[in-house]
């Protein structure tokens, strides 16, 4: 690809590949690196699990809050009372649900 400039000279751009090296030349790596690899990858996936785990608690915690700012008629009105708001997110008080889900 080339571009005009104003004084008519050409500048040419480099050319540039957009595929990572490993995949034009996979033999590079060494069979070390891919235990790395693997490793990261165990590492990544714990994490990610962590904070899909943080963020499902945050989630339920703002949920549990805005419960809560809710009046008594607001809660009556979804089939809850003040006392429900306790077991509301608790596993073991949903369990007939999940079981049902699958």
């Amino acid at each position: 690809m080339s571009v005009h400039t104003a004084d008519s000279h050409t500048f040419k751009l480099p050319s540039l590949s957009y595929i990572d090296a490993k995949w034009e030349e996979p033999n590079l790596t060494a069979p070390a690196a891919a235990s790395v690899r693997r490793q990261k990858s165990r590492v990544s996936a714990w994490l990610a699990g962590r904070v899909a785990w943080l963020r499902a608690w945050r989630q339920d915690r703002e949920a549990a809050a805005e419960l809560a700012s809710m009046s008594n008629y607001e809660l009556q009105d979804i089939g809850l009372t003040r006392s429900d708001l306790g077991r509301v997110f608790d596993p073991a008080f949903n369990q007939d649900l999940r079981t049902r889900g699958r």
